[in-house]
């Protein structure tokens, strides 16, 4: 089966355009112009037309057109053309004799003049042959020309006659020939001079045109370096019309452009597309690499391989601006891909006191530019990372546009920007699309908890869970988020939400948040998206029918805390319940919790927090009775001393890694039981060779804090003495 990401990739090609119809820069009128100057320019001797323009700029398009437009003429007009490609032929010998070999082997055998002339080409060629070679200079001439007329079994005859007949012949026979010779400039130096001197000594015949086509510097330059001579000279000498490709409209540039990126894009997944953010990057930054149609096909090929794996995932926009400098600019994209740090995230000034080594940092690579592309280039990066605008400018982002960028796809976020330079999204990384999947089904609380259950059973080659991924992108979605659909997901949050606090997932250091700040910060975001009338309604529903205790114990202290400090927790909805809706939710808790059998008690993650909050709403003694039977049972003393071990994680100067260091705080058990009574319970329990390894080490650092309490010393001190 083929991957999605290599489906539809179809590289367009450099090769020129054939039709007119095709015409995509306004170049089909100057060839009628051409094809009829060849037609019509009386009794031509020898004429040799040339077209000029750099490459990339469509001349082997203008040729064709020309092509096409003679061939449409009626028969009578219709000039005999022959396509002459220097670059078939491996060697100078090849060069002289296919050339007068096509010239021959062009002539209709129908007509008898022109059989004739044919006859007659051959002798000429083999009589001058020797001649040419002294006088032009190519000694070599004379064993092609003499090959073609041993080919046809001539002898050589006198050549001003020879050539007087053929010229004769020619005007008679009314018949035009245009050799079309394309590619000329990219011929090596050498070559260039030896097909110069091969039309300036063979092409004196009657209705005999030359069109070529070449980059008029390059091949002045090739000329001046084979021959030494005055390369523009030389080439007046030879060419009679010379024209220049017209100009291409940057207007048809442009619109070339944006249709073919439309046929890209139309196709892939898109999210939404800022039209006036891409009008100022195109046009601050991009616009003047776009000067002729072969920098269209670089960038097109490009993106039409690179864009499609990682659709739907980055900013359409950023992603072209990115390949813009990839192809134009490697050196610039090199820079940004390997300094993530001073190019993504953002930059409070407030708190910046030196921003020197950044300024040092970022004039240094923009000095690299070239002078006529380095503000555009300095333009784009500010565009694309507006944190470079405190280094270059007297604007701030501060951490505030954060999730702005992440939900964006913007690459300046941080948690995006490698997706741009792998050219796909690795698997360990949570799609826009499976996020987009998500909310399609949020309403329906029970396909939520079959996504996120899924999710959490997902490890990420960190240890972490792809259910992580999903609360963190849950919290950058606003407008798509409906009342249904944060009424159902609150709800599959309330059951499953428990599922989702994996040790695993407070990996990262004491920056990290843990899962049950995520639950809870992800709560507060989603009741900003039900009707404040409803609010009660579903924090009801959630306290009376929700599984996840730990979560619903976190909602209703939340509740309490933002009542006893107001100040700051305005914008947050659990900060908004009033005191007889708060006092309901906490007696619904107590009840709930209450009702909790050992097995499911010891099930709870964070357990030592919904003990702690129960003590705190319904008394100690009530919640002594209920947890009595867990500290009095041997079997089921280890599952509990497990829930009271805390971790912290400590990194010294010049370590790579943290460590982790456990802790257990025998204090917090007070409440619950006589803690001196329980050690010699812990130290027998040690002795058991069931236990978990968790388990164990609960046991250890029970005894240890019981050891620090006796000298007098601090429990909760997370650091070994030593």
């Amino acid at each position: 089966m083929t991957s999605p990401d290599v489906q539809n990739i179809a590289i367009g090609s450099d090769a020129p355009q054939t039709d007119p119809a095709n015409d995509a820069f306004g170049y089909a009128p100057f060839a009628q112009r051409i094809a009829g100057a060849v037609c019509k320019t009386p009794s031509p001797q020898g004429l040799v037309m040339a077209i000029h323009g750099p490459w990339g700029v469509g001349k082997s398009t203008l040729l064709n057109f020309v092509k096409y437009d003679l061939a449409r003429l009626p028969n009578d007009e219709k000039p005999i053309v022959i396509d002459f490609n220097p670059w078939w032929f491996s060697s100078r010998e090849h060069l002289a004799s296919q050339f007068l070999s096509q010239f021959r082997a062009k002539l209709p055998h129908e007509s008898e003049i022109l059989r004739t002339i044919g006859d007659k080409m051959a002798d000429y060629g083999t009589a001058i042959g020797t001649t040419i070679a002294g006088t032009y200079g190519i000694p070599w001439l004379d064993k092609p020309i003499g090959f073609v007329l041993k080919l046809f079994k001539e002898k050589p005859k006198d050549i001003p006659a020879l050539k007087a007949d053929i010229s004769t012949m020619l005007q008679r026979a009314n018949q035009r020939f245009v050799f079309v010779i394309d590619d000329i400039d990219r011929l090596p130096p050498n070559d260039i001079s030896e097909l110069f001197k091969v039309i300036k000594a063979l092409a004196d015949f009657p209705n005999v045109i030359y069109l070529l086509s070449f980059d008029r510097k390059v091949v002045a330059d090739a000329l001046h370096t084979s021959l030494g001579v005055d390369g523009e000279a030389y080439i007046e000498k030879i060419v009679q019309a010379p024209f220049s490709l017209p100009a291409i409209d940057r207007l048809r540039l442009r619109q070339r452009l944006f249709v073919e990126l439309d046929r890209i894009l139309e196709s892939l997944p898109l999210p939404n597309f800022d039209q006036a953010y891409w009008g100022n990057v195109y046009y601050d930054g991009l616009d003047h690499y776009v000067n002729k149609p072969r920098d269209i096909v670089r960038i097109v090929n490009a993106l039409r391989v690179t864009y499609p794996a990682v659709a739907g995932e980055v900013n359409p926009v950023d992603f072209i601006a990115l390949e813009f400098l990839r192809v134009f600019e490697p050196e610039v994209y090199g820079t940004i891909c390997v300094n993530q740090d001073m190019f993504a995230g953002h930059a409070d000034r407030g708190y910046r006191h030196d921003i020197e080594p950044e300024k040092t940092f970022h004039e240094s690579w923009l000095t690299q530019i070239a002078p006529d592309y380095r503000s555009h280039i300095k333009d784009l990066v500010l565009h694309l990372f507006p944190k470079l605008a405190s280094v270059w400018g007297k604007t701030s982002y501060g951490s505030n546009w954060s999730v702005r960028w992440r939900k964006e796809l913007r690459v300046c976020s941080p948690d995006i920007f490698d997706v741009y330079f792998r050219f796909g999204v690795s698997p360990d990384v949570l799609r826009r699309s499976e996020i987009e999947e998500l909310m399609a089904v949020a309403s329906d609380s029970d396909a939520v908890i079959q996504v996120l259950k899924t999710a959490a059973a997902t490890k990420r080659p960190s240890g972490t869970s792809k259910a992580r991924e999903y609360l963190e992108r849950l919290y950058d979605h606003t407008d798509e988020i409906t009342p249904p659909s944060a009424s159902g997901l609150l709800i599959a949050l309330s059951h499953i939400g428990d599922d989702l606090l994996s040790p695993e997932d407070e990996q990262g250091g004491m920056m990290s948040l843990p899962n049950q700040w995520r639950l809870l910060f992800v709560t507060n975001h989603l009741l900003k998206r039900v009707p404040l009338a409803d609010r009660k309604v579903i924090l009801d529903r959630i306290i009376e029918q929700g599984k996840a205790f730990r979560l619903i114990v976190e909602i209703v202290s939340a509740i309490e805390e933002y009542r006893s400090k107001p100040d700051g927790s305005e914008d947050k909805p659990l900060s908004q319940v009033d005191e007889q809706t708060f006092n309901e939710l906490k007696l619904k808790v107590i009840e709930r919790v209450k009702e909790l059998n050992e097995q499911q008690l010891l099930a709870i993650p964070g357990l030592d927090v919904v003990i702690h909050y129960w003590i705190k709403w319904a008394g100690q003694e009530v919640v002594n009775e209920r947890v009595s039977p867990i500290l009095v049972s041997d079997a089921l003393l280890p599952s509990f001393l497990e829930k009271y071990i805390a971790f912290s994680t400590t990194q010294g100067f010049g370590d790579r890694v943290a460590c982790r260091i456990p802790c257990l705080n025998p204090k917090r058990l007070e409440p619950l039981t006589d803690i001196s009574l329980l050690e010699p319970r812990v130290e027998q329990m040690l002795k058991r060779m069931d236990l978990t390894p968790n388990q164990r080490l609960a046991g250890e650092q029970f005894i240890k804090g019981m050891e620090k309490i006796r000298q007098g010393k601090d429990p909760n001190n997370f650091f070994h003495d030593d």
